[in-house]
């Protein structure tokens, strides 16, 4: 029951990143930024560090590949990029204490690095004309600030159905 819990969670964060949160982006009010909602990619990288990088790998598979089918041109990128950046975030553990400061160091740095994949792989893949320096001060950072922001408000309530979820493995071993 944790696991389906865990799973419907995510389910909504990706139904609501493409629906109602399109409406409320810096773009939609004119604003010269844009920052993007991955909520389901800030959910994957805290199984990644509550639970372990196997599961995150697997569900940042599953809900990566929801995401190319429901809202790109092109299927695999965010699955890709999903899977590596909650196997990376499930890795940290194995290097460093868990700790507050370790949780949100790792979500910064694996937020930062999957949007910069992101923008390496359509400009690779689609021959863009986008600066560097634009991507960076327009579209990376304020969409790391804003899933920070979101990390915020959803790391307890994640850390405790994780906590549910590794709880209910370990008795059924």
């Amino acid at each position: 029951m944790p696991r389906l819990i865990l799973s419907l969670t995510l389910l909504v964060l990706l139904l609501l990143e493409g629906t109602v949160l399109q409406q409320l982006l810096p773009g939609v009010w004119g604003l010269p930024w844009e920052a993007v909602p991955r909520f389901v990619l800030v959910g994957v990288v805290l199984i990644g560090l509550f639970l372990n990088r196997r599961e995150a790998l697997v569900y940042g598979l599953v809900f990566g590949f929801l995401h190319d089918v429901l809202y790109n041109q092109i299927i695999g990128i965010h699955t890709l990029t999903m899977m590596v950046a909650g196997y990376f975030a499930g890795m940290t553990l194995l290097l460093f204490h868990h700790s507050l400061a370790v949780v949100f160091s790792t979500l910064l740095l694996v937020l930062f690095g999957h949007e910069w994949l992101l923008y390496s792989l359509y400009r690779l893949f689609f021959p863009l004309d986008v600066d560097v320096q634009w991507m960076l001060r327009q579209q990376i950072l304020p969409t790391i600030g804003l899933n920070l922001l979101f990390a915020v408000l959803i790391y307890l309530p994640m850390k405790k159905i994780c906590a549910n979820v590794g709880n209910r493995s370990v008795s059924m071993e």
